[in-house]
């Protein structure tokens, strides 16, 4: 992890305080509070996922595309457990890397398979919030 800060204190501090958005915005989304977890990040957020539809930029266009998977996650759960989490603070600047795996259970059966984030948070007003959350399943489900 590259480390621009004098003080490891101030980065250890950051780091676990993105690390608590982090899972703030996971606990919201598994709890399907949509409100919850937008609060977790800047208005110009981009998303992106691995699956068809799953981009959006800005919290409105991220809450449409929400209630349009939504329709379509009729028994659907997924659900991703994290593995590994890299967290490198510049400045203002987090950038976050993890590993995990994903947990899909449908009416159709239960699948598994690697999961990996990127993202990009920034600090605003003195709080950490997501910016950029690529999130994706490499494999076919």
């Amino acid at each position: 992890m590259a480390r621009y800060r004098s003080d490891m204190a101030d980065v250890a501090s950051d780091e676990s305080a993105v690390l608590e958005v982090v899972r703030q915005f996971d606990e919201a989304l598994e709890r399907r509070d949509l409100d919850a977890a937008l609060a977790t990040c800047t208005a110009d957020v981009v998303f992106i996922g691995s699956g068809d539809g799953e981009q959006a930029v800005g919290r409105a266009a991220i809450a449409a595309m929400a209630a349009e998977l939504a329709m379509r996650a009729n028994g659907v759960q997924f659900t991703v457990d994290t593995e590994e989490v890299q967290v490198s603070i510049l400045g203002d600047v987090a950038l976050l890397a993890a590993f995990g795996t994903a947990h899909l259970r449908s009416p159709r059966g239960d699948r598994r398979g690697p999961y990996r984030l990127t993202g990009c948070l920034v600090r605003v007003a003195g709080q950490w919030r997501w910016r950029l959350h690529h999130g994706s399943e490499p494999l076919p489900w």
